[in-house]
């Protein structure tokens, strides 16, 4: 017997009865079909039999329903289901739709190489503390933005952000979404706030500006925040919070174009960022809520309601204590003393003007791109220039250049034709009030503005650093205005002879200080060379060839002529004496000499003149006295004049290095350096080109700058007619050009009386802007150069005294080149070797009041 089986006894009367065990039914297991016999009862489990009956037990009855009820319910579960089903369509569609419309993204959210537009910054040399400081900051019209780290931003310029824009920030995983359902809400389903609500985290913000995905109200304001929320968490689980809040921080928006917390420190504190109090920090986050609300220059009490409330909210979320929230509450709001200044003037410098030229240049050059591309990279590129420029001497220069009540530079107004009128002109119109015009010919319309002469100036040092420049009179109202220090060409006038005539024909051995050259014209009438072309022009002769023209004796001239028209006395002068005087006939003898070629060359390649026309400009009139067919501009005129110094020349340049982003060297300056002359022959020309100066005979006698007792150089320079005037003056420590005209080119003694139209007016503004920048300068003497020597020469015959030459003066000659001593019989008149000295003049007197050029 199995152990499940069990006997049950025998009862009096019955045998015993053998039981079944009872089969456990295991899931799984097939069931046998038991026929239905009613309700059925184990008896086994029963306490009592049951009650015999004749009838059988009914079943209980279910509730009734009503069937409207019924169907309801049915509805409404239906309706439950598919609201999921269509919910979770709903969510997977969105999903899909935000992974599509952010499938290129690419690296608009790559944060740790995040490209953004920032602005280019020019950093100078403090001249007192050699520090680098900010000089000025190239932006577009678009954005103004510097980067910082998250290490340079102060705690609590991060926590005003978070306390006041996303408490939770450290703690959700970029969306809020308990904010953002009950803005959605409010929004498209039942308005249950009195204002729309802010639910965008850092994050979300941070994605706006990055993205510019700022469509905000019916169904593509639902897309967009569809876009945000999926980016927003993408951008939460790819970055950590300090790398989001570091992009956050450098890509909010303040007043105008003014963009990042590094750029608003500096624009309303005149600050780094690092250096911000608390109330600063509260102050600066104010602003983003509605920058022009909050605007600290023009709604200055809105801003300080604004930013005690930030103040209140990190002290209840416990980021600053209560005293540090009242000190920083009680705080009165102090903006930076300049700010206000900058802010309502974006207008650059004439430096920062030419600076801005010469980079993209390099840009255009290195990156094969074009103008406008070049400019873009440098606007929003982020570029640190180290630029050249002394700031305390611009300021100077910019303060002279203003030239108050034409301190320095007559006005000589005149009227000008012209085809049309801009802004900036100054109209003439008639005694009805109308525009005064004429009309051409042709039917063009002319009409009359009132002109002003104008002027450049622009010093360097003698490593070719542009140290400060302006390149017009008046207050400066445009960036990128028209540059005459940089980009304008004029006839150089005499200021050509020391750079190439008289250099050369030292540097050759072809002339001294004291070679005797005859005051005379090269050419003569007779000698039917130079046309006349005033008399050709009367008479009709212009088209005449030079072999025609030989059969008209008054068709040609005498030439060169001397400033003022004289064709020299016919005595023999000393070199030094005819370049102190800017003698036309002494230096075209000197030219002469050289070859025209031969000055051309140098001037042209050696000190890089190369706006010269090499077709136009190989002649003694051009290359000598200066009648160019462009010109140079003054900054290359000021460079060609480091030559007198050491004899070293190097390319003119306004920055040193660029560096990108990153702190790495983009750009290095291109400039050359080299040996131009001898410095032997420098030292001769410097010492020549002094008598300028300090010589009674000098063309800007008495004129040189009192600077610690240190010495000058100088050259003067007119352009036929007065229409171009010139100074460019040289110390120990800078070069610097003056130029003073019209912009279009005319005759300054039509307007101005011929004691104001001189070259004096050049120099004396030279001289005052020396005296201002070297007035705390330590005294510094120009280089000597080993084998110069100084000698007694006669005055007569040019050779070095001998015993019996009655009159002497000093020269500086080269060692190596060192003239005969003079033999002459003076007594006689006669030298040894029977030349006739009866032509040998001594020097003239004084002719300084005469201004010759």
């Amino acid at each position: 017997m199995s152990y499940n089986q069990r006997i049950i006894g025998p009862v009096a009367g019955q045998e015993a009865i053998l039981i079944e065990p009872r089969k456990i039914h295991q899931s799984g297991a097939k069931r046998e079909p038991q026929p239905s016999v009613g309700r059925q009862v184990n008896v086994n489990n029963s306490r009592r039999d049951p009650a015999p009956s004749g009838k059988p037990p009914k079943e209980p009855k279910e509730k009734s329903r009503h069937p409207l009820l019924r169907f309801l319910g049915r509805t409404l579960a239906m309706l439950i289901c598919l609201g999921i089903m269509a919910g979770s369509l709903l969510m997977v569609g969105m999903v899909y739709y935000a992974v599509q419309a952010t499938a290129n993204d690419g690296d608009l959210l790559d944060l740790d190489n995040i490209e953004l537009s920032q602005s280019s910054t020019v950093v100078a040399t403090d001249p007192d503390t050699g520090a680098q400081v900010e000089y000025a900051t190239l932006r577009s019209s678009n954005s103004h933005r510097v980067w910082a780290d998250l290490e340079q931003i102060p705690t609590n310029l991060q926590y005003a952000f978070i306390c006041t824009e996303d408490k939770d920030f450290y703690n959700e995983p970029g969306v809020n979404f308990k904010r953002t359902i009950g803005a959605m809400v409010n929004e498209y389903v039942l308005p249950i706030y009195s204002s729309k609500q802010g639910a965008s985290t850092l994050e979300q913000q941070l994605i706006k500006n990055l993205t510019s995905d700022k469509s905000a109200s019916g169904i593509q304001g639902a897309l967009r925040k569809v876009r945000e929320i999926y980016r927003a968490l993408c951008l939460s689980r790819t970055y950590s919070k300090e790398t989001i809040l570091e992009a956050y921080l450098n890509t909010i928006s303040f007043t105008g174009t003014i963009q990042g917390v590094q750029t608003a420190a500096n624009e309303y504190f005149n600050k780094d960022v690092s250096q911000l109090t608390l109330w600063e920090c509260a102050a600066i986050a104010s602003i983003t809520k509605n920058p022009t609300n909050y605007n600290p220059y023009t709604n200055p009490e809105n801003l300080i309601h604004r930013r005690n409330f930030i103040l209140y909210n990190m002290w209840q979320q416990g980021v600053i204590s209560e005293d540090d929230y009242r000190n920083a509450a009680a705080q009165p709001l102090v903006l930076a003393e300049d700010t206000s200044k900058k802010n309502t003037s974006s207008v650059t410098s004439y430096f920062t003007d030419a600076l801005f030229n010469e980079v993209v240049g390099d840009i255009m050059e290195k990156e094969g791109v074009d103008e406008a591309t070049a400019q873009n990279m440098l606007y929003t590129g982020g570029y640190t220039i180290e630029a050249t420029v002394n700031p305390k001497m611009q300021t100077a220069m910019e303060n002279l250049m203003l030239n108050t009540d034409d301190a320095y530079f007559p006005a000589g107004w005149h009227e000008e034709e012209v085809t049309s009128i801009s802004d900036d002109d100054v109209q003439v119109m008639n005694e009805d009030g109308t525009p005064k015009t004429r009309t051409g010919d042709d039917g063009t319309v002319y009409y009359y503005r009132n002109v002003r002469t104008q002027a450049a100036m622009v010093t360097l040092d003698y490593d070719g650093n542009v140290l400060a420049m302006v390149g017009g009179l008046g207050k400066k109202t445009k960036s990128l205005s028209l540059n005459r220090a940089y980009g304008v060409t004029r006839q150089t006038g005499s200021t050509i002879k020391p750079i190439g005539a008289y250099a050369l024909g030292i540097e050759y051995g072809l002339v001294n200080w004291s070679t005797m050259l005859n005051n005379s014209p090269l050419y003569l009438k007779q000698d039917m060379v130079i046309r006349d072309e005033d008399y050709c022009r009367k008479n009709g002769l212009m088209g005449l060839s030079d072999t025609q023209l030989k059969a008209y004796p008054n068709a040609w001239r005498s030439w060169p002529r001397n400033y003022g028209g004289n064709y020299g006395d016919n005595s023999d002068l000393p070199l030094w004496n005819g370049l102190a005087r800017s003698l036309n006939t002494i230096a075209i003898r000197v030219g002469d000499l050289v070859g025209a070629s031969n000055i051309f060359n140098f001037v042209y390649n050696t000190l890089q003149l190369d706006t010269l026309d090499p077709s136009s400009d190989v002649g003694l009139a051009q290359m000598v006295m200066g009648s160019q067919t462009h010109g140079v501009t003054p900054t290359a005129l000021a460079a060609a004049f480091q030559i007198f110094y050491d004899g070293q020349y190097t390319t003119p340049h306004l920055y040193t290095r660029v560096l990108d982003r990153d702190g790495n060297i983009y750009l290095e300056n291109n400039s050359t350096s080299y040996q131009a002359l001898t410095p032997q022959t420098a030292y001769v020309m410097n010492r020549l080109l002094k008598n300028v100066l300090y010589s009674n005979v000098g063309t800007a006698s008495g004129r040189y700058p009192n600077s610690n007792g240190m010495e000058s150089f100088g050259k003067t320079g007119t352009a036929s007619d007065e229409k171009d005037l010139w100074f460019v003056g040289g110390t120990p420590y800078y070069v610097t050009a003056v130029w003073w005209g019209y912009d279009a080119p005319y005759d300054m003694t039509n307007t101005l009386s011929k004691n104001q139209a001189k070259t004096r007016t050049c120099v004396m503004a030279w001289k005052a802007y020396m005296e201002e920048v070297q007035k705390d300068l330590p005294y510094k003497p120009f280089p000597a150069a080993d084998g110069v020597v100084e000698r007694a020469y006669c005055t007569q015959s040019g050779l070095l005294a001998g015993p019996s030459c009655p009159s002497r003066a000093t020269g500086y000659y080269r060692a190596d080149d060192l003239p005969d001593i003079c033999n002459y019989s003076h007594a006689s008149g006669v030298t040894q070797a029977a030349q006739p000295a009866a032509d040998q003049t001594t020097i003239p007197a004084d002719t300084s009041g005469l201004d010759t050029d």
